[in-house]
């Protein structure tokens, strides 16, 4: 676990493991994570849980033997760096778009005993609003290890090539999975459309430790209430990057503000000083076609 990877600097390494997740659904990035950060990481949670008393939730979904916390950002400002993460960010960014946004953060402390998860994808629901699978990504799922993951103590289950297919996991459907095993300090990067659950762990006394930071496509709503989980203190006080992947910024500078200006200038966010169609003004002016508005004029209409 050397920590000296940093992907903004190797495109070449990066294109390699973007192709990755193109053809298999799913990449893992070993020393992703400075050791330095999994340490503090580790200490993080453990007071974190104790200060809360995390229990497990007892059902099938979120676990019998798992210590969940979700919407971490607010719980300890250690957990900001794991969003903008140099090894991390560029991924949402080239598999979805730079507008993507944080959906939500997700604490994983898997426990002996605990059963697997049921198959599933995590962009399932976009099944609702009628786009058919195969298609690209809406979310991108990265999964951090702060402990070894193995077969026995829980990690993470893929069906490879599984974001090619043309259903969602059906009842009964047994596909033929790998276990993502991989040392603390690897980030697993997986397209939203992956087959994947967590797993069983089987081990004695091996906790696994893991944490889900997902993006979504900036346009979309997120797992997680961003808006109501961080106080304002926060959002002025985090790094603008941070606030913006959260969704204090405009997308596409017009969607999302309030009374014309961002989220985060509403909240006295300095780096969030946003005003609504500034950039399609501006186009304007120059003469420019934005987003369809352009400063032609409309042609008038025949007489009857």
């Amino acid at each position: 676990m050397s920590g000296t990877l940093d992907l903004t600097a190797n495109e070449s390494e990066l294109q390699r493991y973007l192709d990755e997740v193109d053809e298999n659904g799913y990449c893992i990035v070993e020393d992703a994570i400075e050791p330095a950060l999994v340490t503090e990481i580790r200490e993080t949670v453990a007071r974190v849980e104790d200060e809360l008393n995390v229990q497990p939730k007892g059902n099938r979904i979120e676990g019998f033997a798992t210590k969940r916390m979700y919407n971490l950002l607010h719980k300890d400002r250690s957990f900001w760096k794991l969003p903008i993460h140099r090894n991390v960010l560029p991924f949402p960014q080239q598999l979805m778009e730079p507008g993507a946004i944080l959906s939500g953060t997700t604490c994983m402390h898997i426990g002996p005993g605990e059963v697997h998860q049921g198959l599933h994808s995590d962009d399932g629901l976009v099944d609702q609003i009628d786009v058919p699978r195969p298609r690209p990504p809406f979310m991108v799922t990265t999964i951090w290890a702060f402990t070894d993951f193995t077969d026995s103590n829980g990690a993470t289950r893929l069906v490879p090539g599984s974001h090619r297919f043309d259903h969602e996991p059906q009842p009964g459907e047994k596909p033929d999975y790998i276990a993502a095993e991989m040392p603390a300090g690897s980030v697993l990067v997986v397209n939203g459309g992956t087959w994947h659950c967590g797993g069983a762990n089987t081990s004695e006394d091996d906790w696994r430790l893991g944490i889900s930071v997902q993006y979504c496509r900036g346009w979309m709503r997120q797992q997680q209430n961003q808006y109501f989980s961080l106080s304002p203190e926060d959002v002025r006080d985090m790094p603008d990057e941070l606030a913006a992947l959260c969704g204090f910024s405009l997308y596409r500078g017009i969607m999302g503000h309030i009374d014309g200006a961002s989220p985060g200038r509403f909240l006295g966010a300095e780096g969030m000083a946003e005003t609504a169609y500034a950039a399609r003004i501006k186009a304007i002016d120059e003469g420019e076609e934005i987003g369809g508005i352009g400063t032609a004029e409309p042609e008038a209409a025949a007489a009857d």
